[in-house]
């Protein structure tokens, strides 16, 4: 484990240092002012599909960064809530290459679940690392069903037991991959993202390392209220599925978890260009844990719903 963790940090360190190097060299061309009658930029919808991505990448010379908070509350009975928060930033490495590194922070409050391995907690700490590489195979295309794609890899070092909030060594690989494309014109658009992967914890002061793994899927559907505006709303729907052991061995739960989205672009705040906010609720809807433990939903393995916030900008 503790490899992995300098394997993190050193990858951190390579990315800042290479982000920073390629801002010191790199010429961006300078943005031409808005002419009197004539349009500013269209705002694009990659970050308005709430729980589901988008297929875009960093501009050459650019960083991109956000901070993201998901909120997940309500397990089989008593009091849940868990809040997950990262800051994150992405900048293109190569053509079609993206790099991105984060910082994780979690916090837990939990009071009387009878889940198992769901002690009665309060606690807020640094909750480890991330990087992620993604390749865009394809760029969206301007016209309508001219879909993008791109793949990626998370690697993900965390300091507690997933959900439960114990104090753990765990590390997770997700394997990434979205489509997305203009389904209408310049006003509707649309996601499909499909994630799988497995990971491994063990509990401090333990020896024993517990695998575990998963699937999700998602589409979302995303509404332009007015011609080249700003402000996005639609819809998200996501299948996850748990399973024990590191390759899908045996299947412990699945759900169904569908909410609206929303988002706005406010424009450039100081150096920030492209500011934006983004917002997702995603109730379950359906599920099923193994033995039918919580009849027609999944509160196991799953929270009851869902939130997601972002706010970011391009430096």
């Amino acid at each position: 484990m503790a490899k992995i963790v300098q394997f993190l940090l050193a990858a951190t360190l390579i990315t800042v240092s290479a982000a920073a190097a390629e801002a010191a060299t790199c010429q961006r061309p300078p943005v031409p002012a808005v002419q009197p009658g004539q349009l500013p930029d269209q705002t694009e919808p990659d970050d308005a599909f709430g729980f589901v991505d988008g297929t875009a990448f960093s501009e050459r010379c650019d960083l991109d960064t956000q901070t993201e908070i998901t909120g997940r509350f309500g397990k089989r009975d008593g009091a849940y809530r868990g809040v997950n928060s990262k800051i994150e930033a992405s900048f293109l490495a190569a053509p079609r290459w993206q790099v991105s590194v984060a910082l994780w922070h979690a916090y837990h409050s939990i009071r009387d679940n009878t889940v198992p391995g769901y002690p009665n907690q309060d606690r807020s700490a640094f909750d480890g690392l991330a990087f992620q590489v993604d390749y865009q195979f394809r760029e969206r295309g301007e016209g309508t069903f001219d879909p993008g794609f791109a793949v990626g890899v998370e690697y993900r070092w965390g300091r507690f037991s997933e959900g439960a909030g114990i104090s753990a060594e765990r590390v997770a690989v997700t394997l990434k991959s979205a489509i997305d494309m203009a389904l209408y014109t310049d006003r509707i658009y649309g996601s499909f993202n499909f994630n799988l992967g497995p990971g491994t914890e063990r509990l401090r002061f333990t020896q024993t390392y517990v695998n575990d793994s998963g699937i999700e899927a998602g589409v979302a559907l995303t509404y332009r209220l007015r011609p080249r505006g700003r402000t996005f709303v639609g819809l998200n729907a996501r299948y996850l599925a748990a399973y024990t052991g590191a390759f899908f061995n045996q299947w412990t739960g699945h759900a169904v978890m569908v909410g609206p989205t929303f988002f706005h672009e406010f424009g450039d705040i100081g150096r920030l260009r492209g500011v934006f906010m983004s917002a997702a609720w995603t109730p379950q809807v359906w599920g099923r844990a193994a033995g039918g433990v919580t009849g027609t939903l999944d509160l196991v393995n799953f929270e009851r719903q869902q939130f997601r916030l972002r706010i970011g900008g391009t430096l």
